[in-house]
């Protein structure tokens, strides 16, 4: 689907304390391992931004001078195939980093859409040369960082390859289940986010109408329910034996 070229620059400088802002750090999976010293230290380098829903944050083939760490709201990371097709291959929540971890001006290999209301904190690639420079353990984190993704990556890959539909599509809920899950009274887990059929079909590597099918079974047996744009997982166990192949 064609986007409005006009919606390309269209992030606000976002007023966000600091109290939430080191609070962020301390959580994010990036920054966690920091000490609350490092994390005063990296935030001299942050400034806050916010996009209303549907905004983009970064445009694949743009040049992008630094990376993003999320503060609030979620964000879908898509990929453009050689088709032309727009595929989600992420979704970024609370701490989650967007963008290319890079010490240098970089071209964006992804774009990233703001599904609600949504703000993060940017770190210029020139402060991130600083700081991996000057603390060690954040030059391992951010090699962690970058590992993780290419492990993600290549599982994806091999996934596609080597699995049944259902199982890649179980596997992507209870993924986005870990992730974004919240427990409900009832004991179901209810995800915390807007989520699309080709959201679920780009994830999982197959066509929306793939991932539909699957879902309709899912639900049928019991296992999730789900409406536009949302989904509960009911039965966990049931889950997991689906993506086992059980």
């Amino acid at each position: 689907m064609a986007r409005n070229p006009v919606r390309r620059n269209c992030a606000h400088p976002h007023s966000c304390s600091e109290e939430t802002r080191l609070q962020v750090l301390a959580e994010s999976p990036l920054t966690g391992g920091l000490t609350p010293a490092e994390h005063r230290a990296l935030d001299r380098h942050l400034s806050a931004w916010s996009w209303a829903e549907g905004d983009p944050l970064i445009i694949a083939g743009d040049e992008v001078h630094g990376s993003y760490l999320v503060v609030s709201g979620r964000v879908r990371v898509t990929r453009n195939t050689v088709e032309g097709n727009e595929i989600t291959v992420d979704i970024a929540a609370p701490g989650d980093p967007v963008g290319p971890l890079r010490t240098e001006t970089a071209v964006a290999m992804d774009s990233a859409w703001a599904m609600e209301t949504t703000c993060a904190l940017f770190l210029p690639a020139e402060a991130l040369a600083e700081v991996v420079g000057n603390h060690p353990r954040f030059a391992l984190a951010v090699l962690l960082q970058q590992q993780e993704r290419l492990e993600q990556a290549r599982e994806r890959e091999i996934r596609q390859a080597t699995r049944p539909v259902e199982q890649r599509v179980g596997a992507v809920l209870r993924y986005l289940d870990d992730k974004l899950g919240s427990r409900q009274r009832d004991g179901s887990s209810l995800l915390q986010v807007r989520l699309r059929r080709d959201d679920i079909a780009g994830l999982a590597g197959t066509t929306v109408e793939s991932a539909s099918r699957v879902m309709a079974r899912l639900k049928k047996a019991g296992i999730i329910d789900s409406g536009r744009e949302w989904v509960s997982i009911l039965d966990r166990t049931a889950l997991d034996r689906v993506i086992d192949g059980n």
